[in-house]
């Protein structure tokens, strides 16, 4: 399938280090609204830059337009692109409001175009392997998930000199701006929902706790920088979902059954595999986990102890960013949806339930209790 970017921002890079492993997508290519960041991006990349997001839109060549923008902007070109009869794949999230999201859903439907949203890391093999050790019965009858979005203590790192590998700077005061839940906890979601199906309430809390943070990069609308939140599934599964750029990096999931626990150790990480205990609680893997926490900064996909096998070997990409997540997988699988008939596994629905959970979290306040109204 032909495919076209829209924003040549920090992310956009990732996706075009994962882009080769999946030769079925071909870009046409790229538009960016600054001049600059979209010459230097397409002179990097040696991709055709479009001078106006309507220029790639005529273009009859492009069939599906990856939206990369920001997420103030993610409601709009998303529209516009299904204004045009293209489908859609979203960075996330879909839209910063129900509202607008359940619009997009909803032309989606009207206009017979396809339409999804990242992140796609429910698709990875770590999240698949995690599927089957629920499926063997190997921890029982899951009871409960405890899952991690803490992407450290941002605010103290040296984020004004980051760039990607085309040069684009890491976009401080968006990620500020928008809020570490909006930004990141459907990392936590999509494979929650993978594992457990739709989530039906969220009772959460949220808070700026450090509302000078991002002054240096002109910040002026204060998001949360911390939530917490319990989702509940159905089958009696809770899960406790975490998010912050203040704590320690953590990005775990540890699944909590009748006989055993699971962990992921990042899920981030698409290779990253999966541990076994019979409880969880004893001292050899605690200490092991930290051991290996520390060693596999030195040596990628390290692990110790009891762990659960992966029967594939697919190779996974380490982008510039240093995490091994293909992006792009989520466009691939969208398009392989379109053209052959594949199951659904990245939809509208799917896309609009995760940005009605994360919504739940991120505006919560001091403490909400909300039942979802939207499933997949």
């Amino acid at each position: 399938m032909n495919i076209a970017i829209v924003g040549c921002g920090y992310v956009a890079d990732m996706y075009m280090q994962t882009l080769p492993l999946h030769p079925t997508l071909r870009l046409v290519g790229v538009f960016d609204r600054d001049p600059e960041r979209l010459a230097a991006f397409a002179a990097f990349h040696e991709v055709r830059p479009f001078e106006t997001l309507q220029l790639l839109l005529d273009d009859s060549a492009v069939e599906l337009v990856v939206n990369l923008t920001n997420p103030a902007s993610h409601y709009v070109v998303s529209r516009q692109a299904l204004e045009a009869r293209r489908h859609v794949y979203s960075e996330k999230p879909l839209a910063t409001t129900l509202a607008d999201a359940a619009a997009l859903v909803k032309l989606a439907e009207e206009s017979g175009c396809a339409l999804a949203a990242a992140p796609c890391n429910h698709l990875s093999e770590a999240v698949a392997n995690l599927r089957r050790t629920l499926q063997s019965g190997r921890i029982g009858r899951p009871l409960l998930a405890y899952a991690e979005m803490d992407d450290g203590m941002i605010p103290g790192l040296d984020y004004p000199v980051w760039r990607s590998i085309s040069g684009a700077a890491w976009p401080a005061r968006d990620e500020f701006e928008v809020g570490c839940t909006m930004e990141h906890a459907g990392y936590q979601i999509a494979p929650l929902v993978e594992l457990f199906g739709p989530v039906r309430r969220v009772t959460a809390m949220s808070a700026c706790l450090m509302p000078e943070k991002g002054s240096d990069v002109g910040v002026t609308i204060l998001s949360p920088d911390f939530s917490v939140g319990i989702l509940e599934f159905d089958n009696d599964v809770r899960a406790r979902l975490t998010c912050s750029i203040l704590a320690p990096g953590d990005r775990s999931l540890r699944l909590v059954g009748t006989s055993g626990v699971a962990t992921l150790s990042d899920v981030w990480e698409y290779d990253s595999p999966v541990r076994h205990s019979g409880t969880g609680m004893g001292v050899r893997p605690r200490v092991l986990r930290k051991i290996e926490k520390r060693l596999s900064r030195l040596f990628p996909g390290l692990m110790l102890g009891s762990r659960v096998k992966d029967p594939s070997n697919r190779q996974v990409t380490r982008t510039q960013g240093g995490h091994r997540m293909d992006f792009a997988r989520g466009i691939a699988q969208l398009a392989a949806q379109v053209e052959q008939g594949l199951p659904t596994r990245v939809s509208a629905a799917l896309a609009l339930h995760i940005t009605e959970v994360t919504l739940a979290l991120q505006d919560a306040g001091r403490h909400s209790s909300r039942t979802m109204s939207n499933t997949f």
